[in-house]
C-alpha cells in the first residue's frame, strides 16, 4: 500500500549513480575548463567565463556565459541535505558562480555567490536558449498563482517537457518572494533577483534550481520534495490537524453566512443553530472557520466596505462577540479556522510594531496574536490577500520576517497556518515552515468554473508538500463535493441552516466526521498535461490513489465529447483491474494494457479502478462513499494466502458493507469483529459483504 506522506527518496525519477570527472581542488592555470558528472548531466566552466550543463539523456543542452572572465576555476565536493555533490565554481571580482551538481539524483543548484557588494545586474544562471521543442507550463505571478501553458512565469516553477514526457524543472532554490526568473525577447532566459532590489550585498547567495526527470507530475513531485529537503520540512499528514482530519463549516465568501447571520439569533446564536443543525442530521461539524467579519476593520465592520477594509485591530470585534472569543469558544464547543487580512492605515498597530507595507513584522506582535488565538481556541491561522494587500515590500530581509516570524509564533502555540490568495512563491516558501499546511489554490466560491484552476493548482501544491483547499461550496454540490474530498484536503460547506444535504455528507465522512480521503491529491494526468499543452481541448482526466485503488475524476471542457477512455497505465495500472462506476453503479473487468471508458453524465464522471491482485480479488472498499477505500476506513494488505483487510469505525457505527470483484465467491472470515452472509454474483462476479465492529475495528481475512 502506497504511503499518506512523502517522504524525499533521491532516486524518485531516475537514481543517478555518480560519476565524478574532476579533480578536487583549484585547478593549475593551464587548464582551461573544470567538470562535473553524474549519470544524468555533465556540467562545465570555461576560462573564458562560458559554462554548460548538458543532458546526457535527452541530449538538451543549457549554455551560457559570465560577463567576464573568471580569475579562477575550482572543482569542490562536499554534502548537504540533498546528498553528496560535486561543483564546479568561477570566481570572478565580486561572485563566485557555482554549479552544483548531486550525486545520487538528477538534480543541479546553481548559486550566485556574491563576495562585494554590488549592483543587481547580470544574473547568474543566464542561458542563451532552452532546450529546443520543448512544452512549457508555469504559473503566473497573480492571485492563486493561476497556471498557464506556454508562458513562464517569473516565479517559477518553469515545467518543460517533450512528446516523451521527459522533463526538467526550473525555480528558485531560496528567496521565493523576490526571485526574479525572466524569458528574454531572443531567447535568453535567466534566474535572479528581482529588479526592483537595486544593490546586493556582500555575502549574499541566491540559488536556482533544477530536477530532470521521465515523467511531468513525478518530476514536478521530485523537484518539490527536493525543496522539502532542502528546508528541511518533513512531510505532513493528510490528517495533521483538524482542518485536514475531519468536516468543517466556512463562512467565507461565497459561504451563507458571510457578514450575514440569521437577524433573530446573531451571529453567535446562527452559528450555535448551524452547529447543532449539523448535529442533528449525522453529520457533525468539527470545526467553524471564521471569516474577516469577526475582527474590527478601518470605517465599520459592513459588508459593503469590505473590500477596501484593512484590520485596524486583531481581535474579536465586541459588537460580534460581546464576551470575547475565548468565551464563545467555550459556548460553541468547536475549535476555529480564524480568516485575517492586512493591516488598516489607522490601525494603532503601525505605532506600535515594525511594518513593511500593510502587514507586520515584529515578533511581538506575533507571539501576542499567537497566544490570544490559542486561548480562543484557535486551531488553523489562514493568512489571506497575500498577492497583494498583505504582501510585504520587494527587498532581501522582509518577506522572510513576515512569513518567518508569523509561523514562528503560531508554532510555538500548536497553531497550523494556511495561505489563501497566494503567489507561485508562497507555495515554495512553504517548505521552510513545518506548521503551513494547507493552501487555497482557486478563486472563491468553488464551482465548475474552479475546477481546472484547482487541479493544476494542486499539482504545484502537493509537490511542494501542501494539502490544497477548494474552497467553499454547498453539500448538495455533488461533483464539488466529490473533488474537495479527493483533493485529500480540507472539507467544508457553507450551507443555510435549513439546506443541508446530510445524504451527500455522509459519503465522505465517518459518523464522527473524520473525512474519509485519498492518500494524496488528485492533480492532471500526464496525459492531460500534454494535451492542453497542444492546445488540443480535450477532457481533463484527473487521479489519485488510495492504497493500490485508484480515483479518477473526468470531464469534457470546450468541446463536448460524450466520454473518455483512460488508458490503465496512465494512472499506474500494470495488471487487470475492475473499474467501478461510481455514478451509476456499474461496473466492467478490464484486461492489462486495457482502457477505461468513462461516460460523461451531467456533464462529469468518476470511476474507482481496483486492481486485480494475485488471489484473484479486487477489493473496491465501501462503495457508497465518494472514496470507498479511504485509509481512515480501510487498510489492505495482500499476503501469500489471502488478503488482510482491517476495517475501522467511529463509535457508534455499527456496520460498513465491504463489496469487490473475485474471480469465484471468496472466503471471508473474521478475526476480529463479524462478518453476515457473503452475496456473490455469478454474472457479474461482484460481492458484498456486512461487516461488524468489536472495539471499533473489525479484522478480515480474504481468499
Amino acid at each position: 500500500m502506497l504511503s499518506t506522506t512523502r517522504p524525499f527518496r533521491p532516486g524518485i525519477v531516475r537514481l543517478a549513480a555518480f560519476v565524478a570527472a574532476a579533480v578536487l581542488s583549484a585547478l593549475p592555470a593551464a587548464a582551461r575548463t573544470v567538470t562535473a558528472q553524474n549519470a544524468e548531466v555533465h556540467a562545465s566552466f570555461s576560462s573564458n567565463g562560458t559554462y554548460q550543463l548538458h543532458c546526457l539523456q535527452t541530449h538538451w543542452d543549457l549554455q551560457g556565459s559570465l560577463p567576464v572572465n573568471p580569475a579562477a576555476l575550482a572543482v569542490k565536493s562536499g554534502s548537504d541535505a540533498l546528498g553528496a555533490w560535486t561543483e564546479v565554481d568561477a570566481t570572478t571580482s565580486n561572485r563566485v558562480a557555482i554549479i552544483r551538481v548531486y550525486q545520487q539524483q538528477p538534480v543541479v543548484l546553481f548559486l550566485d555567490r556574491r563576495t562585494h557588494s554590488a549592483p543587481n545586474r547580470h544574473p547568474f544562471p543566464q542561458f542563451a536558449a532552452l532546450p529546443p521543442g520543448l512544452e512549457q507550463f508555469s504559473y503566473g505571478v497573480n492571485t492563486f498563482a493561476h497556471y498557464q501553458f506556454g508562458k513562464l512565469g517569473a516565479q517559477g516553477p518553469w515545467v518543460l517537457f517533450d512528446a516523451r514526457r521527459n522533463a526538467m524543472v526550473l525555480s528558485p532554490a531560496d528567496h521565493f518572494l523576490v526571485a526574479d526568473m525572466k524569458a528574454i525577447p531572443g531567447g535568453k532566459v535567466s534566474s535572479g533577483v528581482d529588479p526592483q532590489i537595486k544593490t546586493l550585498p556582500a555575502g549574499f547567495e541566491h540559488g536556482t534550481l533544477l530536477v530532470l526527470g521521465h515523467g511531468i507530475d513525478q518530476t514536478l513531485t521530485a523537484w518539490g520534495q527536493a525543496l522539502e529537503t532542502r528546508n528541511g520540512k518533513q512531510p505532513v499528514p493528510s490528517d495533521a490537524d483538524v482542518l485536514l482530519n475531519k468536516f468543517g463549516y466556512w463562512t467565507d465568501h461565497y459561504a451563507t453566512y458571510y457578514y450575514k447571520y440569521e437577524q433573530s439569533l446573531g451571529y453567535e446564536g446562527t452559528l450555535v443553530a448551524v452547529r447543532n443543525a449539523y448535529q442533528k442530521l449525522g453529520v457533525p461539524i468539527a470545526y467553524m472557520q471564521l471569516d474577516s467579519w469577526w475582527y474590527p476593520k478601518q470605517k465599520g465592520n459592513s459588508l459593503a466596505a469590505m473590500a477596501v477594509n484593512g484590520a485596524t485591530v486583531y481581535r474579536a470585534d465586541p459588537k460580534i462577540f460581546p464576551k470575547g472569543l475565548h468565551a464563545y469558544r467555550q459556548q460553541l464547543g468547536l475549535p476555529f479556522v480564524v480568516h485575517a487580512r492586512w493591516i488598516a492605515p489607522d490601525s494603532p498597530y503601525r505605532h506600535k510594531f515594525k511594518m513593511s507595507n500593510n502587514v507586520i513584522l515584529s515578533p511581538k506582535y506575533w507571539n501576542q496574536t499567537a497566544k490570544y488565538l490559542h486561548r480562543g481556541g484557535v486551531a488553523v491561522y489562514e493568512q489571506d490577500w497575500l498577492d497583494h494587500n498583505a504582501r510585504p515590500a520587494i527587498n532581501l530581509t522582509d518577506p522572510q520576517q513576515f512569513l518567518g516570524n508569523m509561523a514562528h509564533a503560531m508554532a510555538r502555540q500548536q497553531i497550523a497556518i494556511q495561505y489563501c490568495m497566494p503567489l507561485p512563491g508562497y507555495f515554495m516558501a512553504s517548505t521552510r515552515y513545518q506548521n503551513l499546511q494547507t493552501i487555497r489554490v482557486s478563486d472563491d466560491g468553488f464551482r465548475r468554473s474552479r475546477w481546472d484552476w484547482f487541479l493544476y493548482g494542486s499539482a504545484l501544491a502537493r509537490a511542494v508538500g501542501l494539502w490544497p483547499w477548494t474552497d467553499v461550496f454547498m453539500s448538495h454540490q455533488l461533483p464539488e463535493l466529490i473533488l474537495s474530498t479527493l483533493s485529500a484536503g480540507p472539507v467544508g460547506v457553507g450551507d443555510p441552516i435549513d439546506q443541508i444535504d446530510a445524504a451527500n455528507l455522509k459519503r465522505v465522512m465517518r459518523a464522527d466526521s473524520v473525512l474519509l480521503k485519498p492518500d494524496t491529491s488528485i492533480v492532471p494526468t500526464d496525459a492531460t498535461f500534454q494535451s492542453d499543452a497542444a492546445n488540443l481541448e480535450g477532457p481533463m482526466v484527473a487521479s489519485t490513489h488510495s492504497g493500490d485503488e485508484v480515483e479518477v475524476f473526468a470531464y469534457p471542457r470546450r468541446d463536448l465529447p460524450r466520454q473518455v477512455a483512460v488508458p490503465l497505465r496512465e494512472v499506474g495500472i500494470t495488471g487487470q483491474a475492475y473499474a467501478y462506476n461510481w455514478v451509476n453503479h456499474t461496473g466492467k473487468l478490464i484486461a492489462a494494457k486495457g482502457s477505461v471508458t468513462m461516460p460523461f453524465a451531467n456533464g462529469w464522471a468518476y470511476s474507482v479502478l481496483a486492481p486485480v491482485d494475485a488471489h484473484g480479488i479486487a477489493i473496491l472498499g465501501d462503495t457508497n462513499a465518494v472514496v470507498p477505500l479511504a485509509a481512515k476506513r480501510f487498510q489492505v494488505a495482500s499476503g501469500n494466502q489471502n488478503d488482510q483487510v482491517t476495517v475501522t469505525f467511529a463509535k457508534g457505527e455499527s456496520a460498513v458493507m465491504l463489496t469487490g470483484w473475485a474471480r469465484q465467491q471468496p472466503h471471508v472470515r473474521a478475526k476480529k469483529g463479524s462478518v453476515g452472509t457473503v452475496h456473490f454474483d455469478a454474472t457479474t462476479h461482484l460481492f458484498t459483504v456486512p461487516v461488524h465492529p468489536s472495539d471499533n475495528t473489525a479484522e478480515l481475512r480474504l481468499n
